[in-house]
């Protein structure tokens, strides 16, 4: 590791989103814009990787380039926190000194034979996982194989028969999991700029603003 100080990590938590903080095999957030979803998991995410070695894949149904991924949000936290000592970015993943490694993948690249590559990561984060198919969910779940691997899932509700809320909340039995509601009025530290623009948007079409802020299914 290098020889500059370890840094201490200090990562503010909606309380709503606190039970994520615990271990589960399955964890999700769901919920309208405006609510940290995505915010909170690039956080724990690096936290993760900065406190043991650790793999983890930030996967989308379809991603045909980097721009369409979250790596420029984990950019931007990996500053917030402190971490650019720590972290190196390259130009397909991100890298810790201490042997942590981010990849960044489109599920449509994936078949039974090359998916798996995951099966030595520790985590997948499935980034608006709304749009993720019922064969790509079927194939993920049982790749990670790693005692204490992860898979977490942050979406705005869209259908019912979306695979991920039948995942999660079509009444399915689910041994270690959990699924947290999130919207902006849980988050304290929702940005002013994004109030005032649900504020508009619910003064011009209270029924649209209702499905993109109040995660209405």
């Amino acid at each position: 590791m290098s020889s500059k100080s370890a840094t201490t990590l200090s990562i503010d938590v909606p309380r709503k989103l606190a039970l994520l903080l615990e271990s589960h095999r399955y964890k999700g957030a769901y919920g309208g814009r405006g609510g940290g979803k995505s915010h909170f998991f690039a956080e724990m995410l690096l936290a993760r990787c900065y406190g043991a070695p650790t793999r983890a894949a930030c996967i989308r149904e379809v991603q045909n380039s980097l721009k369409e991924s979250v790596r420029q949000l984990l950019i931007d936290k990996i500053q917030k926190l402190g971490l650019g000592w720590f972290f190196d970015v390259l130009g397909t993943e991100i890298r810790g000194r201490n042997g942590s490694i981010i990849i960044f993948k489109g599920m449509q690249s994936y078949n039974a034979e090359n998916i798996k590559s995951l099966e030595g990561f520790d985590v997948a984060w499935v980034e608006e996982a709304q749009t993720l198919s019922a064969h790509s969910l079927k194939l993920l779940r049982p790749t990670l194989r790693q005692e204490g691997s992860e898979l977490w899932f942050s979406w705005n509700p869209r259908h019912d028969t979306d695979a991920v809320d039948r995942f999660f909340r079509g009444g399915r039995t689910m041994t270690d999991g959990v699924a947290v509601e999130i919207g902006w009025s849980d988050n304290p530290w929702l940005p002013e700029v994004l109030r005032q623009e649900k504020d508009d948007d619910y003064a011009s079409d209270p029924d649209t603003a209702e499905q993109v802020w109040g995660g209405w299914l």
